[in-house]
């Protein structure tokens, strides 16, 4: 008799092996993976009772195979198999909805009464339907509170409106950051072309101004015919606006088709108790963001620090290379600044910096990076800007910097000069830590000539 159907998932094949035997023998259906990825593909495609997956894997670790596969399959019962060295991590991964975990090396009897235990619950919650809803309900939310991380948070949180509402697929619109224009962060149900060409219209229409609260729509705009979603048939939808301190900083829009009827008066009550949820989930995530930034930012100038500059650097020529784009490096150097903190002192020389930081911004477009690299020196990361883009940027910020006139006294004013180099990516280098070692090369180079001048790595 099949009592239930479980999918192993180890990429060592003795535990693969181990598991499946104990198993089987107590009449489960068992199929094994090497893989988190490959898992994932099977719970596409078949239906099964309990995952169990090792924690430490090549690819997708057990922590990113349960997030996804709770996606996939929200009332999947994952259970974590991990070291004794790992066990902290086993506990995180019970906070964002593991059923339980085990430790290795396994106990055959201790493997047959978890799994048997986690059979029996489901069996509950089955004859239940009310109480398995609020279960899952409960853990949904449970993952949602215990997110600090607002990309996974808008993902999470569409996942759970869509369990709580019975939805056919969904949207989350938000600001990147405060003033910037609302985009769209995650998709469930929908190709991605589809998802962006829906929230186009949304925010031409329904989103133009995010509503006060929580609204419903019988026939939202991205179901005309003219629409391009409209052969999805999204005939109803429901509007979650979310705002942090009077601030509006998104919505989360969920929809039906046509053979799933409209949203009724129990689906409002949910979405208000998971946005509810969600809302002090996002304001955590946003209060973790806003420390994380202190870290990343240098006291004196206000810009950011060399803490910021890797990560940046980092994630800037991944993006480079996947949109096959420029990235380009300024290195800038106060000349003759050591004299300014001889001759009026330090606190004079700290407010050259902070006026300088200030030119800097000035002559940046708002997609560019300013980061004090130390002492006099700074950075510029010009994103999607090529050789000769940099160089002219460069110039800019020459000429700024030499027109300027720093007030030190009352009456009294200071002219100072830079010298700026720059590098380019992929041209210069590939690689990021030449890329500033190259700027800086060329900015010493300058220096050794004549100063106040621009002079690029290529020139090297």
């Amino acid at each position: 008799m099949n009592k239930g159907r479980i999918l192993i998932v180890d990429d060592d094949q003795f535990y693969q092996a181990f598991c499946s035997d104990v198993l089987s023998e107590e009449g489960y259906v068992v199929r094994t993976t090497f893989t988190g990825e490959e898992a994932l593909a099977r719970l596409k495609q078949e239906d099964y009772d309990i995952m169990l997956t090792d924690l430490i894997m090549p690819g997708l670790d057990g922590q990113e195979v349960l997030e996804r596969a709770k996606q996939i399959k929200p009332s999947l019962d994952v259970i974590i198999m991990t070291g004794y060295a790992s066990v902290e991590s086993a506990v995180r991964c019970l906070k964002t909805g593991a059923a339980d975990y085990l430790t290795k090396p396994l106990n055959p009897e201790e493997l047959k009464i978890t799994i048997k235990r986690a059979i029996e619950l489901r069996h509950l919650f089955d004859e239940n339907v009310e109480l398995k809803g609020l279960l899952t309900l409960y853990e949904t939310c449970q993952r949602i509170s215990s997110c600090l991380e607002l990309d996974k948070l808008y993902g999470l949180s569409l996942d759970a409106i869509l369990l709580g509402l019975k939805g056919d697929a969904g949207v989350s619109v938000f600001r990147s950051k405060p003033g910037e224009n609302l985009e769209l962060k995650a998709w469930r149900g929908l190709e991605e072309d589809e998802a962006r060409g829906i929230t186009e219209i949304l925010l031409g229409e329904e989103l133009k101004q995010i509503p006060q609260r929580l609204v419903t729509l019988e026939s939202p705009s991205c179901n005309r015919e003219d629409a391009p979603g409209y052969h999805l048939r999204l005939s109803s939808a429901i509007v979650l606006p979310f705002r942090v301190n009077g601030t509006v900083e998104g919505a989360m829009v969920v929809f039906k088709r046509d053979h799933n009827g409209v949203f009724d008066r129990m689906d409002l009550s949910t979405a208000r108790f998971l946005a509810e949820q969600i809302l002090r989930s996002l304001e955590n995530s946003l209060k973790y963001a806003d420390a994380q930034r202190l870290v990343f930012i240098d006291d004196v100038t206000g810009l950011f620090n060399t803490r910021y500059l890797d990560l940046a650097l980092q994630t800037e020529i991944k993006r480079a290379k996947r949109f096959k784009s420029h990235l380009s490096l300024l290195f800038v150097d106060i000349d003759f600044f050591k004299q300014v903190n001889d001759s009026y002192g330090h606190l004079i020389g700290t407010k050259v910096l902070r006026e300088t930081g200030k030119i800097l911004k000035s002559c940046l477009r708002e997609i560019d990076f300013t980061i004090r690299y130390g002492g006099d020196e700074f950075i510029v990361l010009l994103t999607e800007t090529d050789r000769a883009g940099a160089v002219k940027v460069a110039e800019r910020i020459r000429e700024a910097m030499e027109e300027h006139s720093f007030q030190i006294r009352e009456s009294q004013h200071l002219r100072l000069t830079c010298c700026v180099g720059t590098a380019t990516f992929p041209e210069d280098t590939d690689n990021k830590t030449d890329l500033i070692h190259l700027a800086d090369k060329a900015m010493y180079r300058g220096k050794e000539t004549t100063r106040n001048v621009v002079y690029a790595a290529s020139s090297l």
